[in-house]
């Protein structure tokens, strides 16, 4: 006999709030971060409902085979024959053909922010039409699709029926998540370097040029005095064999960065053993899984474009390494759910390369966010067992980045002198004629 789920108490709270509205309403949708354990939620959903069929809805065929095969350590013996599994893209291909779908009483749609794709959205929708008498269930970290202004799937998809929500800096707070420790540097510093110094010699205003060289020299030096990547990277990555995934932005960078994996994680371990995973790779599937069962004493490290942003979580990753720039706050939590997960007392570590914090909305704004959430719990009459000090940031780049800004503010400011000069240049440039 298969054993019952039991499921942690924030989502116990979760799932007894979705099975109360869906008591009185047909649709209804859980709102809380990445690694929290929404599919556990479902899977007790599917196995205190075993006559009623479930379709499950999500981005890739990992997740379903990842989830499943967790699943079987949560609850041994439970192999649940009224769910099934499809991807968006079956959904949408299924829609364009009008192909045969069986009728189903619950419909899930995992990450639901995609359904508002005008593709797999017509996908969903069309499947929703087939089951016309279906409850409809949501599950995602953010219900809001922020490259498409901004729109809330929540009120879209679900009419507002939002039944339990819970945000990441809670989820920090309460210890349902482990709080990072977050680290920024830069890997590509030289070629800014090269970008501002031309911008500089464009400069057309001699006094103005001077002075922006002055303060090129102050970044040029700050940058050169600062650690590397290898030596940040050796100074707070403890655990010798422990498990990394690099997101990249491009199969270029991907093999770039892989030939720097010596000189970047040698100083941890001068054993590293190095995968890779990506849509173009036929093979991916398989250094994913190699990956995933390397349980040697060598550092292991997964460098991957796109594959693991959401949906899939890695057992044991002790850090991350972003050198994908992004300004989409759903990629950036969706890379950092990879080192997150409930349970343990572990303290990941995330090595931003990119400052994909700082263009996300910043330090400021996510220890703002952590106050609120704190000083929220405490009004209720709780005490959560983390403050807002134990998030803890460790800037590398600081008064690199300001000293970069405030140059390219500089930069970007042309005065009517800047503009009689370049005119004047021009002039004497053609004969006197502009």
């Amino acid at each position: 006999m298969a054993k019952e789920i039991e499921l942690f108490p924030h989502n116990q709270r979760a799932y007894d709030e979705l099975c109360k509205m869906l008591a009185s309403k047909s649709r209804a949708c859980v709102v809380q971060p990445t690694g929290t354990g929404k599919f556990v939620i479902i899977a007790k959903m599917v196995q205190d409902n075993p006559k009623k069929s479930f379709l499950l809805l999500g981005t890739n065929e990992y997740m379903f085979y990842d989830q499943m095969a967790n699943l079987e350590e949560i609850a041994p013996g439970f192999h649940p024959q009224n769910l099934r599994f499809m991807t968006y893209s079956a959904a949408m291909r299924l829609a364009r053909t009008e192909g045969e779908v069986p009728k189903y009483d619950v419909v899930v749609a995992d990450e639901f922010h995609h359904c508002g794709a005008p593709e797999w959205g017509k996908g969903v929708q069309w499947l929703i039409e087939h089951s016309p008498e279906a409850d409809i269930v949501g599950f995602s970290a953010t219900p809001i699709r922020y490259s498409d202004d901004g729109r809330n799937m929540a009120d879209e998809m679900f009419e507002g029926n939002v039944a339990s929500s819970m945000e990441l800096e809670e989820a920090w707070l309460r210890g349902i998540l482990p709080i990072p420790k977050y680290i920024i540097a830069l890997y590509d510093a030289p070629s800014e370097l090269g970008e501002i110094e031309v911008s500089i010699d464009a400069v057309g205003n001699a006094q103005k040029r001077r002075k922006l060289l002055r303060k090129y020299e102050e970044l040029r030096r700050a940058i050169e005095s600062a650690d590397g990547v290898d030596d940040i990277i050796a100074k707070h990555l403890e655990k010798r064999d422990g498990k990394v995934i690099v997101f990249c932005p491009s199969q270029k960078k991907l093999r770039e960065f892989m030939l720097l994996r010596r000189e970047w994680f040698g100083g941890v371990n001068e054993e590293v053993h190095a995968y890779k995973t990506t849509h173009e790779d036929p093979y991916g599937t398989r250094d994913f899984r190699d990956f995933q069962k390397d349980d040697s004493d060598a550092l292991k490290v997964l460098y991957c474009i796109n594959q693991l942003n959401e949906a899939v979580h890695v057992k044991g990753v002790d850090a991350i390494v972003m050198v994908r720039p992004t300004a989409s706050p759903v990629i950036f939590h969706q890379q950092l759910g990879r080192v997150l997960s409930s349970g343990g007392n572990r303290t990941p570590i995330v090595f931003d390369l990119c400052n994909n914090f700082g263009t996300i909305g910043g330090i400021k704004k996510t220890q703002e966010r952590m106050v609120d959430a704190y000083e929220s719990i405490a009004s209720r009459g709780e005490r959560p067992p983390y403050e807002p000090k134990d998030f803890r940031v460790i800037d590398k780049v600081k008064d690199t980045r300001e000293l970069a800004k405030e140059i390219r503010r500089v930069l970007n400011s042309t005065t009517i002198d800047d503009r009689i000069s370049f005119l004047e240049q021009i002039a004497r440039e053609n004969g006197g004629r502009l």
